[in-house]
């Protein structure tokens, strides 16, 4: 995050760089660029701790799967999202312009 990086980290490991690259490089030429970072950082919040803490690999399967890229089915133990929480992260995504069509 922002705290490692000005620490002197080079690197993230970001799962929200699948379905927002663009913008999780953008965050990283900000504050490379020691620029202000705080309205971009706030945007990916959500959407980030959608595609990890609360909805998992399976989310980020989902939604990797709903933009057009290859998410893939789910290994067991992971059980894909059902229709509620695909309808949950589908509306985080699409309060930051990811817009999941139903699939």
């Amino acid at each position: 995050g922002i705290n490692a990086e000005y620490g002197g980290a080079v690197g993230t490991v970001a799962a929200l760089a699948n379905v927002m690259g663009d913008e999780v490089c953008q965050l990283h030429d900000l504050i490379s660029a020691n620029h202000n970072c705080t309205d971009l950082q706030h945007k990916l919040i959500a959407p980030n701790t959608a595609v990890t803490a609360s909805f998992g690999v399976a989310g980020l399967k989902f939604v990797c799967d709903a933009v057009g890229l290859y998410g893939g089915p789910c290994r067991s133990p992971i059980q894909p999202l059902d229709s509620t929480q695909k309808e949950k992260l589908s509306a985080i995504m699409a309060d930051v312009g990811i817009h999941c069509p139903k699939i």
